[in-house]
């Protein structure tokens, strides 16, 4: 058994650059990476992530046949080390709302150009205490929120809307469970949601909300040199709209369950693979708002990490399909079908003394 736990912790924690975060519901498009309170010793994380999506319609977009989702780049960095042996922690900067949904100026002759062009930046800090005695931990930590200026169309006639960045302040609580003999690491957490007032020019404000989030994270080995992984994502999309003043809802976001499975697998003592399946279920193939022309999202990720002394490296890639969905509005209905996505990703961590 000592082998095997050896051999085991030579593998690391494969990050899933790319399976577990991109597509979510609403406007998530990354989250906060607690997993890395497990991780051994002091280290800091430089990660990229470029999504390519071809999301077109025979209707708003049958001019140019342009994805109307626009390429999307994102980065975040990380920083954990230990306080003591029952006490770790970590700083984590990462982006994780964000729209790029661009529609065509006109469609069939009449002025269009709807827009969704959001950012924004997440800063948290989080901790871990072990319990003595015990393969139980807790889970804290505190998150500031800021939405970038971004700008909103939903309407031709009243132009472009551009919000002020402002900020806002959440947290997150949860339990951890690990079990050395087989390498099992488990971590359930809680983030109620924030809701940021943005000053905002045409109707005076608006408001952007990250929803409540709760998510089940594991790791665990299976065989010598090989683990699985997993986790159940669960946001509450449905009461988290995009609302304007004067307006209300520009949004029909739906409440939405995320499932990752997947496994790692060592090769030799410097290199290692994962392979790993996510899907998040659609709510309905059919709707009003411009903001949703996606039904669910089945997404397939390989990755690959490469172990130094000092560095590792990991690389990953996948492919995404989107589940069909038909829009209605003024300007008729648009079928949405046979729609995709790449990801790739890169993660460099270095290990400090």
């Amino acid at each position: 058994m000592g082998k095997f736990i050896s051999l085991f912790l030579k593998i690391g924690t494969l990050i899933i650059l790319v399976s577990s975060n991109s597509f979510a519901g609403g406007l998530e498009v990354s989250r906060q990476n607690n997993m890395i309170l497990f991780s051994e010793g002091k280290t800091v994380n430089f990660s990229t992530r470029q999504t390519s999506s071809t999301v077109t319609d025979n209707l708003y977009t049958s001019l140019d046949n342009q994805s109307i989702i626009k390429k999307l780049n994102l980065m975040s960095a990380a920083f954990k080390s230990d306080y003591n042996e029952n006490i770790s922690y970590a700083f984590e900067m990462y982006e994780p709302m964000a729209s790029t949904l661009q529609y065509p100026a006109t469609v069939g002759g009449v002025p269009a150009g709807q827009k969704a062009l959001l950012r924004s930046q997440a800063l948290s800090l989080t901790g871990k205490y072990n319990l003595s005695n015990s393969g139980f931990g807790l889970v804290a930590g505190v998150r500031q929120l800021t939405i970038k200026r971004s700008t909103l169309n939903i309407n031709p006639a009243q132009g472009d809307l551009v919000t002020t960045p402002d900020s806002g302040i959440g947290y997150v609580a949860g339990v951890s469970y690990e079990m050395p003999e087989i390498a099992l690491k488990v971590l359930l957490t809680q983030a109620p949601g924030i809701d940021i007032v943005v000053p905002t020019t045409v109707v005076g404000s608006g408001t952007v909300s990250q929803p409540s989030f709760t998510t089940l994270e594991f790791e665990t080995g299976i065989a010598n040199n090989t683990l699985m992984f997993g986790s159940i994502h669960q946001g509450e999309h449905a009461s988290a709209q995009v609302k304007l003043n004067g307006i209300g809802a520009i949004s029909s976001f739906t409440d939405g369950e995320k499932y990752n499975i997947g496994v790692g697998r060592k090769f030799s003592e410097k290199l290692s693979g994962s392979f790993s399946y996510t899907t998040e279920e659609g709510s309905s193939a059919t709707g009003t708002s411009l903001l949703s022309p996606t039904n669910g999202t089945d997404t397939y990720s390989i990755g690959v990490n490469y172990v130094t002394e000092s560095v590792d490296v990991a690389f990953g890639y996948a492919m995404s399909s989107f589940g069909d969905k038909a829009v209605t509005t003024a300007y008729g209905t648009g079928n949405f079908t046979n729609n995709d996505a790449t990801t790739t990703g890169l993660r460099v961590k270095f290990k400090l003394p």
